[in-house]
């Protein structure tokens, strides 16, 4: 409807009448030189996320570490002149964690070997070992001496919190805790040996592990 009755009142001129039309049409319908409505505006664009911040990429502070000897594996073997017997008394392999907000596992990689290279340790970054036990049978296997004896492996539980900072990047420090392993510490004793009760050791309680029956 709009077409015809914007034609009607064109005046009717030879030769030009075309081009009046068009330009009618063009008015009326409301093209312009871009076609229907043109096109869209383009969607700014989305602004760079900020880095995340991570100890490899910041810088990690520390405070003073923790450290608690901590038995993981114990083993009983009680030989008479007839008889041998084994007892698997505690399996206990110790597993890194790391706690507070914005840390995840793979923190502990990195921050075990900050804390390390600053107080010169060769910390665990991952589980300690869990085949302790079959370590533990074979060297109690050489042993004769009569009775129960223990085997054990402990280690030292080495607990730090730190802050990890990343600049302007991201003013906000993150703070949290690592809790990880050092080194591994077997031994073994008899549950026979009074004197020893006596004696300072690294897991006072190793002696609660001898069996009474």
């Amino acid at each position: 409807m709009a077409f015809r009755r914007a034609a009607a009142t064109l005046p009717r001129h030879r030769g030009t009448g075309g081009r009046w039309l068009a330009a009618a049409v063009v008015a009326v319908l409301g093209i312009g030189p871009a076609g229907c409505g043109g096109e869209p505006a383009p969607e700014p664009s989305a602004s760079a996320a900020p880095p995340v911040c991570t100890p490899e990429g910041g810088t990690v502070d520390w405070s003073e570490p923790r450290s608690t000897p901590s038995l993981l594996h114990v083993v009983a073997r009680f030989r008479d002149e007839s008889i041998t017997t084994w007892r698997d008394l505690l399996d206990r392999p110790f597993t890194p964690e790391v706690t507070g907000d914005e840390t995840d596992p793979t923190w502990i990689p990195p921050l075990a070997r900050s804390l390390g290279e600053l107080r010169n340790l060769n910390l665990g970054e991952t589980a300690s070992p869990a085949d302790e036990l079959a370590e533990l049978h074979t060297m109690l296997e050489g042993s004769t001496t009569p009775g129960w004896v223990l085997g054990y492996t402990g280690t030292t539980i080495v607990e730090a919190p730190f802050r990890v900072s990343c600049g302007s990047a991201d003013p906000t420090p993150i703070t949290g805790t690592l809790t990880t392993w050092h080194s591994l510490d077997s031994g073994f004793l008899s549950c026979t040996d009074e004197a020893a009760r006596d004696d300072p050791t690294t897991y006072p309680d190793i002696w609660t592990y001898c069996p009474t029956t």
